[in-house]
């Protein structure tokens, strides 16, 4: 089997609400991404999905674009799809970064590689673990009663963990935020926060001592991301334990931050980490230091959260406070049926060959801004 062409499309799609994030990121209004599809000689097709978000990640659309057009697409013509780690290798040589352009075609591989061979992704990363994982709705930046509506609306779906987008507002308020939640929600939800790199060292440990003997479960990347010696000092004072995000990009980042002892967890992404291959490699540098793992998401499109979720299935250290496979419920549209996948506050793991996820062409040819094709 032999891959003949490579097509990417541009989509943008609203999302329902405006997803409001730290001071860092501002408030955002609709997703981007850049969906590849793989053809073969033998007729099966493979997709993969890359989610730039500037400034969370370096990568941009147009730079991931033209990454997979101009370099990695031409040097993969003519490969064999399920030759995956050398594909990853050789993509490595070829260019450098790039990581959402190399993890769009990385799921595009294993999608390929699990059709070809009649098996669903999660088999061919060492087997499932479970059937379904607990899923995390996200808390834009607000206030305690803005939550409380969030929560109450999602409960009656059945959705028990919750994850408090921060790093906007005066500490003192964060803090107030917190106990108003746990006084009302202690024992019935889970909640964990997301400063996304909002803080300064100094504000972590005022809010981490300020919501002490509260049901917060998880603070998530209080610092900006080249700190990792603030991350350790935080970690250090602090009762709640401490989770990195945009602190973990490489394989080589995780090695760095579990040899200081930064963090108690690290927030794992598909598109963000380069795809299954370099992400199931930054799982197995966390779970051989008895450490946990947060299945987490930017904004993404059913075929990224179809791939993290094969990811969960075979994670064994998962953290119990939930998972972000809730990404396409927040999307005014997806092009894909993963949101079939959601119920009962769970993502259910799908045995069907490859991804798993099938696409909607007419979707996605209603929300493309650009295409292009290598042959």
């Amino acid at each position: 089997m032999r891959i003949t062409a490579i097509r990417g499309v541009h989509v943008s799609i609203p999302l329902s609400v405006p997803y409001k994030l730290s001071r860092v990121y501002g408030t955002v209004s609709s997703a981007d991404a850049v969906v590849v599809r793989l053809t073969t000689d033998t007729g099966l097709v493979g997709y993969g999905e890359a989610d730039p978000h500037h400034p969370f990640t370096a990568d941009t659309v147009e730079g991931t674009i033209q990454a997979i057009r101009d370099r990695l697409g031409p040097a993969l013509i003519g490969s064999d799809p399920r030759e995956i780690k050398r594909l990853e290798r050789e993509m490595d040589d070829v260019l450098d970064g790039h990581l959402m352009a190399k993890g769009a075609i990385d799921m595009a591989l294993f999608d390929l590689a699990g059709k070809s061979y009649g098996v669903p992704v999660h088999a061919l990363l060492g087997g499932k673990l479970r059937e379904r994982v607990l899923l995390s709705f996200p808390l834009g930046s607000g206030t305690a009663e803005e939550d409380m509506e969030v929560i109450e609306a999602r409960t009656a779906l059945g959705f028990r963990s919750f994850m408090a987008k921060m790093g906007r507002n005066p500490i003192p308020d964060e803090i107030k935020r917190v106990y108003k939640l746990s006084e009302r929600y202690a024992g019935k939800v889970h909640l964990v926060a997301d400063a996304n790199q909002g803080w300064s060292e100094a504000e972590a440990v005022e809010f981490t001592a300020g919501v002490e003997g509260t049901f917060l479960e998880l603070l998530e990347q209080p610092v900006p991301a080249g700190e990792h010696e603030a991350l350790q000092r935080i970690r250090a004072k602090s009762t709640v334990p401490i989770s990195a995000d945009e602190s973990v990009i490489t394989a080589g980042d995780a090695l760095q931050l579990v040899a200081r002892g930064a963090v108690d967890a690290y927030s794992v992404k598909a598109s963000k980490n380069g795809g299954l291959t370099k992400a199931h490699r930054i799982v197995s540098i966390i779970e051989a230091a008895q450490l946990e793992c947060r299945m987490n998401s930017m904004l993404e499109f059913g075929v990224t959260q179809a791939a993290l979720l094969h990811l969960g299935a075979v994670t064994q250290r998962l953290i119990p406070s939930g998972h972000a496979y809730m990404s396409t419920l927040r999307m005014s549209a997806d092009f894909t049926d993963f949101p079939k996948r959601l119920r009962d506050g769970y993502a259910y793991v799908s045995d069907a060959p490859g991804l798993g996820v099938s696409i909607d062409d007419g979707v996605l040819a209603t929300h493309a801004r650009s295409s292009f094709e290598v042959t």
